[in-house]
């Protein structure tokens, strides 16, 4: 045949370069593979705090990029085992690895079994959350629907479970309504619920507070052309708005914290009022002191 000693070398390069990658340095790697348990018997559950378990193995380095970690599983055969606890030591054969790839250990080495009568019960669905609304804004309401989900697991596991928590909810720099459509959080005995996923509705509600600002300064307001005035005093304001904008800096900007000199047009030494300004969003609860001492002097002199 006509060139066939140069396919044959190429195909003995092609398989020298397949064989020096796969039997060439191998490099190890960790996962969290899920512990599965096959053939319970009637209507026993087999159960473990113990999840997933921390496989290391090796492969070809030249092996790694197309490796699938989601092929590393346990698989644990209870057909054997009674009811009760049992501490089961894990062997190679149950360690299921993609081809290629050999054990190097795991961790723990063994894990804790409960097998129990499968039992359902309603348990009260509780949401959780992760992150801040929106500055200024706190969580107002939540609802959830269906508020109880039934859930399945070995009886001894669910005697303790009152309620059942749903994955986190985000509610990072949200301030308007919002349904979240949200699944129900892996919970130590508890096999399946249903439904599923719930409803989760939360509402967001202005976050008031009060704040105290010190040293505020007093002005005068409707001075007579002729005169001026000198107020010394300071004031300390409590005042009611929304968490964001209730800062020194706005409160000062915003409120103007004066006394009327509209009916005082003689110089001298006077106790007067203080009086604050109006501005949307925030509420003046209490000046201190109330009154402030101003002299008023006729200018030039």
């Amino acid at each position: 045949m006509k060139n066939l000693h140069l396919k044959i070398l190429s195909i003995v390069i092609a398989v020298s370069l397949w064989f020096g990658l796969v039997t060439g340095e191998y490099q190890e790697f960790s996962v969290y593979a899920p512990v599965r348990f096959k053939n319970m018997q009637g209507e026993l559950v087999a159960v473990s705090a113990d999840t997933h378990v921390n496989v290391t193995a090796k492969t070809p380095r030249g092996l790694m990029r197309a490796l699938d970690y989601n092929a590393v599983t346990i698989e644990v055969d209870v057909s054997a085992l009674g009811y009760g606890d049992t501490y089961h030591r894990l062997v190679p054969s149950e360690i299921k690895l993609p081809s290629g790839v050999e054990l190097v250990r795991v961790e723990p080495e063994g894990i804790n079994i409960t097998v129990d009568k499968l039992v359902k019960k309603s348990t009260k669905v509780v949401p959780t959350f992760i992150g801040e609304p929106h500055p200024g804004f706190k969580v107002g309401s939540v609802t959830v629907y269906p508020e109880y989900v039934e859930i399945q697991g070995a009886t001894k596991k669910l005697a303790g479970i009152n309620s059942i928590e749903t994955k986190p909810v985000n509610l990072s720099s949200k301030k308007e309504g919002l349904t979240y459509s949200i699944g129900i959080k892996e919970t130590d005995g508890v096999l399946t619920s249903a439904p599923e996923q719930v409803e989760v509705y939360v509402s967001f509600k202005e976050n008031i507070v009060e704040d105290t600002v010190d040293n505020v300064s007093v002005i005068a307001v409707n001075l007579d052309s002729g005169l001026s005035a000198a107020i010394n005093d300071i004031v300390s304001v409590r005042v009611k708005g929304r968490k964001d904008l209730l800062t020194p800096e706005n409160i000062e900007k915003k409120i103007k914290f004066y006394v009327d000199l509209e009916n005082t047009d003689k110089p001298g030494r006077y106790t007067m009022k203080v009086y604050s300004s109006k501005a949307e969003g925030y509420q003046v609860l209490r000046i201190t002191p109330d009154k402030v001492r101003i002299k008023l002097e006729r200018k030039g002199e």
